[in-house]
């Protein structure tokens, strides 16, 4: 059997999907993969475009992305995608091409043998779970089947085979192949069971932060669950936006640097954090992690061991490590009697109403778009059907803090790597994985031009993805930031510091999409429904005030919960 007929049927065993960049040393392996039956192939325009897609694709399908690229400049294209999946735990397979076995270099003093070659194995080791060459055609079968296996189990991520273009063409004997066998990793590490029903039953004022861990092990339901039966108020990190809509009275609001001032209250007066699934990355604890919380004993519940030791300098009282579904299915709560105070709901209510993120001056703005009310009407006229995919910067803290505690819809970005230009791209793959559904990509006019080469994809596919690109001409968080911390000394960020950006309703009519132009508040709500009824791709382009920034955030140097309401 051809060897890339062998990988490509194994292949399709764990998705049904592909995004690929061509080039000559995977021409075996596409043609294998484009003869199997009910299988995609999607073309990116560059293999960063099919990076992301593959990511988004994973994200909402629970299938491993699937990239195919080939050697040295296409997979290198390729590492952003691959990125976004390690730092997020989405699973990934990627498999790069490389020159035939006989062109491969012995010594690491050469730089290289074959056209193309790259030692890509190594260079990703950083942000992969496993990366491998295959120079031994009877081990295509074991190193396929592992990376497929790791990439799926335990804290999920992607995986790197680099196939020689020789191997690929060979024959292959099934007989032979040396097979692997998976332990599944137990994560059984017993925790102190006295301890945290005493953690829990003393607590007055407990608080609960949910994580994307939550949304990776499906344990929504249990989380839904426990709030609901001892009243407990309760947090979200942006990976797991959106997913209680019908709790939003519980809800004490989003934390962090850009976040909102009554969830980092609820934070800093909390007297028990139970932590699910997050790992309390930078943007969540802030630059004074000591303070995070220092109130409340906290206990934390996360999958990976690394994360439960303590080098974000948040002091942890109780660490448990195991995945959530195990957890939750060993019952844990069943005998315990804890109940938030009445008076803490009460307070974590009346914070929402005194410290709002959309304020009523707000709603005085004649000229541009405010990006709080924008947000927030969109967040209203999306249905659970609808899936939003944020971009970096700006567009996306203005999104998160606008979009309320009962916003409804599936909401994702790349999280930990944010790079610019994620959503456009990831719009695709989700557009593939959930044809029915409203595909929203939100993006900045900087974003925009990082990936702005795959509207050709979204053009020639027909995808009827809704493009909110939010100008406010420049880098805008870039801009806030240097009046925070260099008198703003402008570099590189505006038109007069010498960064120029395009007309972009040109750009997209050159690839056949129309657009559509909000320029201030009073246009939003109607623009809005006719853009999201649509069936075909458009573009729609909000004009938002240059000197617009992201308010409230947290004062350079401070605790969360001391946070500024205006730039100075």
């Amino acid at each position: 059997m051809k060897c890339t007929d062998y990988i490509a049927k194994k292949l399709s065993n764990y998705t049904d999907c592909a995004f690929i960049g061509q080039g000559g040393s995977v021409v075996h392996l596409l043609d294998s993969l484009s003869k199997l039956k009910n299988f995609k192939i999607i073309p990116s325009q560059n293999e960063q475009g099919a990076s992301l897609a593959a990511d988004a694709y994973a994200r909402c399908t629970g299938k491993v992305g699937l990239v195919v690229a080939t050697s040295g400049p296409g997979i290198i294209n390729a590492f952003q995608g691959m990125a976004c999946s390690y730092y997020d735990s989405i699973p990934g397979i990627y498999i790069s091409g490389a020159p035939v076995r006989s062109m491969l270099r012995k010594s690491n003093k050469l730089r290289s043998l074959g056209f193309q070659e790259m030692d890509v194995v190594n260079i990703v080791k950083s942000f992969t779970k496993y990366s491998v060459r295959i120079t031994d055609i009877n081990r295509v079968d074991y190193e396929i089947e592992k990376c497929l296996k790791i990439a799926l189990e335990g804290r999920q991520g992607p995986c790197l085979v680099d196939l020689p273009d020789d191997i690929q063409r060979s024959s292959l004997e099934t007989k032979k192949q040396k097979k692997f066998f998976y332990k599944k990793i137990k994560v059984n590490k017993k925790y102190d069971v006295a301890k945290f029903k005493k953690l829990l039953e003393r607590s007055k004022k407990p608080l609960i932060i949910i994580g994307q861990g939550v949304v990776q092990s499906k344990t929504e339901k249990k989380i839904s669950e426990l709030i609901k039966k001892f009243q407990i108020p309760f947090t979200c990190t942006w990976g797991a936006y959106g997913l209680f809509p019908e709790l939003s009275k519980y809800n004490a609001g989003s934390f962090g640097v850009y976040a909102s001032n009554h969830g980092n209250l609820a934070i800093n007066n909390s007297d028990l954090l139970l932590i699910f699934g997050s790992r309390l990355s930078g943007p969540l604890i802030g630059t004074k992690p000591e303070e995070f919380g220092d109130k409340a004993k906290k206990i934390q519940i996360d999958i990976d061991n690394a994360e439960l030791q303590g080098e974000n300098r948040v002091k942890i009282d109780l660490k448990i490590q195991r995945d959530l579904k195990v957890f939750f299915n060993s019952n844990p709560f069943k005998y315990i009697n804890i109940r938030s105070s009445q008076e803490w709901n009460n307070q974590i209510s009346n914070w929402k109403k005194e410290f709002p993120n959309i304020k009523k001056n707000y709603f005085k703005q004649k000229k541009f778009v405010n990006p709080y009310i924008f947000f927030n009407k969109l967040g209203y006229l999306l249905n659970k059907n609808d899936v939003l995919i944020n971009d970096s910067s700006a567009n996306l803290c203005w999104s998160y803090q606008s979009l309320g505690t009962n916003f409804k819809s599936k909401t994702f970005t790349s999280f930990n790597a944010s790079p610019m230009g994620y959503s456009v791209p990831a719009a695709i793959g989700a557009s593939i994985a959930e044809r029915r559904k409203n595909i929203i990509a939100v993006t900045g006019d900087g974003a925009m031009q990082m990936n702005i080469q795959e509207i050709e994809n979204i053009s020639s596919m027909k995808l009827p993805i809704k493009i909110i690109l939010i100008n406010n001409d420049g880098y805008g968080l870039m801009r806030q930031t240097i009046d925070t911390w260099l008198k703003s000394n402008y570099v590189g960020c505006d038109k007069k510091s010498g960064l120029s950006l395009p007309d972009f309703k040109k750009v997209f009519k050159a690839y056949g999409i129309d657009s559509i132009t909000i320029k201030n508040n009073s246009q939003i709500e109607k623009s809005l429904k006719k853009v999201l009824r649509l069936k075909k791709p458009i573009l729609c382009e909000v004009m938002v005030h240059p000197n617009a920034h992201v308010i409230p955030k947290v004062k350079p140097g401070f605790p969360l919960h001391i946070m500024l309401d205006k730039v100075k």
